[in-house]
């Protein structure tokens, strides 16, 4: 009977450890994705370029999508909601 409840013990414990790490390493990679707020592609933060405007950090794919940004943010923040929510869909 030990044995038993010994083995359910290690095979409770070896199923839940990579459970754990995967949502582990799934939290993290959610925290470097971010939406480019011009054309709407899912973008990395670490590879992708990084402008600054009132304060906050705005990642882009490109040179063109952060040079459209430059020229109207306005324009991008409003539309922000708008992609955000297609990408849901």
């Amino acid at each position: 009977m030990k044995r038993i409840l010994c083995l359910l013990i290690v095979f409770g414990i070896v199923g839940i450890i990579p459970c754990y790490l995967n949502d582990r390493t799934t939290t993290a990679s959610e925290k470097t994705v971010t939406i480019d707020h011009v054309c709407g592609m899912e973008v990395n933060k670490d590879k992708a370029i990084k402008l600054e405007h009132n304060g906050k950090a705005y990642y882009f794919c490109s040179k063109m999508c952060a040079d459209a940004f430059k020229k109207d943010p306005k324009k991008y923040l409003k539309e922000e909601k708008k992609l955000l929510e297609e990408k849901k869909k």
